[in-house]
């Protein structure tokens, strides 16, 4: 979908987001610092007006996460507010995964039982959800928090959950939902470039699950009950029907997914969210003036905020070295088309 005669001023704006985020070289350059530099660096810079509005609260590492996710919800509701009136219902449908990523996370959380768990930690405030509304979701029982899930979306979310009562269908029921949402919105824009990227989404998706449920031994029949709809593609079904999960780590190195097969589902699973994170972000680069280089500033912006984080926990801790440090970096200017 190109842009229409209402959006120049939005691309323009995008574009001068774009020209804001991170390259190759600052990472380079707060590799070589410690934590404590890399937080006034960032309290000097872009960062500046969200470290500063919670500085009499907190401190350190601390002040400075929170200080990012801060300024990654202000520029992501920036973008919403200037979006036209179609544009906006696409990313208020695409932002909703960070929604329903902090709903899972916090139905997990229920289960375990863990009481001393830093909530902040867990939740994604990036969309339509604010921290509050999830801090008090967080203190509602499992099937409360069920029970209230209330998205003012285009389609009824609690449909999909009539019936679910375990953590997997309630998953899976979300995930199908979210999917199915994009996928109108899709068909209303007409985008072929937006259409590939939902489905290689979608097939990321039915990937990941597939290799988590493969490593707990169920039955091919019942991981194809778990796939998402429309996110089929011969790479899922071989993967599906390999015979364990050694086989269908092997599948994921042979189409080029993963490099070592070697580690262990932790390690490949982030492989995959790499690979999934790096083919996004060349939408950076292509469809200059489409929706899908909206959408390539939004991931980019997510991750430099997870960069960030990690670089800056990894710096505390002293447990990564710098090497390993830059193999965890995503960078979108190292991606080409």
């Amino acid at each position: 979908m190109a842009l229409t005669k209402d959006y120049p001023y939005m691309y323009a704006r995008v574009s001068a987001k774009k020209a804001k985020l991170l390259d190759e070289s600052d990472y380079e350059n707060f590799m070589k610092m410690e934590a404590n530099e890399i937080a006034r660096n960032l309290q000097e810079g872009e960062y500046k007006e969200d470290i500063d509005a919670i500085g009499s609260n907190y401190n350190g590492v601390r002040l400075v996460e929170l200080g990012l996710t801060r300024n990654l919800v202000r520029s992501l509701s920036e973008l919403v507010e200037m979006a036209p009136e179609d544009l906006t219902e696409i990313l208020e449908a695409y932002l909703r995964r960070y929604d329903i990523l902090s709903i899972k996370r916090l139905l997990k959380w229920k289960l375990s039982g863990k009481e001393d768990i830093d909530i902040q930690a867990i939740l994604t405030p990036v969309s339509s959800f604010t921290y509050k509304e999830l801090k008090d979701l967080s203190e509602k029982n499992f099937e409360e928090i069920v029970e209230s899930l209330d998205f003012q979306a285009q389609i009824e979310y609690s449909e999909y959950l009539e019936g679910k009562e375990t953590v997997s269908e309630i998953e899976t029921a979300l995930d199908q939902a979210y999917f199915d949402e994009l996928s109108l919105l899709e068909n209303r824009v007409s985008s072929k470039e937006f259409a590939r990227f939902l489905k290689r989404e979608m097939e990321h998706q039915n990937l990941t699950v597939a290799l988590r449920l493969k490593n707990q031994g169920t039955e091919k029949e019942d991981i194809r009950a778990r796939m998402i709809e429309n996110g089929g593609s011969k790479i899922v079904d071989r993967v599906i029907e390999a015979e364990g999960l050694d086989q269908a780590v092997d599948v994921l190195a042979e189409e080029g997914m993963i490099g070592s097969t070697d580690e262990d589902l932790e390690e490949i699973e982030k492989e995959l969210e790499v690979n999934r994170l790096q083919r996004a972000l060349r939408m950076l680069h292509t469809e200059p003036l489409g929706l899908t280089s909206i959408i390539g500033y939004i991931i980019a912006k997510i991750t430099e905020v997870e960069n960030l984080r990690m670089l800056i926990r990894a710096k505390e801790t002293g447990i990564h070295n710098i090497e390993t440090i830059r193999r965890n970096l995503i960078l979108a200017q190292k991606v080409r088309n």
